[in-house]
């Protein structure tokens, strides 16, 4: 069976994701830059798995998605919403 064609990006609650694609650059921009392997940043996109990133990783994320340590949100992971409790 044959893949369905992505007619229009995927929308993403990943801030990780959002801050990547606004800085115009591929997962694999960022394997390169950063030194991870493509499915780790699937994985943080997707929110799989919590970022984890050593000092030189993180400057090196910050700098290609032109933003300070203090501009980037608290949780790059994916924001899920719970339900509320009444």
């Amino acid at each position: 069976m044959a893949r369905p064609k992505k007619s229009q990006p995927e929308e993403t609650d990943s801030p990780f994701k959002k801050l990547r694609l606004a800085a115009g650059l591929s997962q694999e921009d960022l394997v390169r830059l950063m030194g991870v392997s493509v499915s780790t940043i699937r994985r943080w996109e997707r929110g799989l798995a919590e970022p984890t990133m050593t000092v030189w990783q993180m400057k090196a994320f910050c700098s290609a998605v032109n933003k300070s340590l203090d501009d980037l949100p608290n949780s790059l992971i994916t924001q899920r919403s719970h339900s509320e409790e009444d």
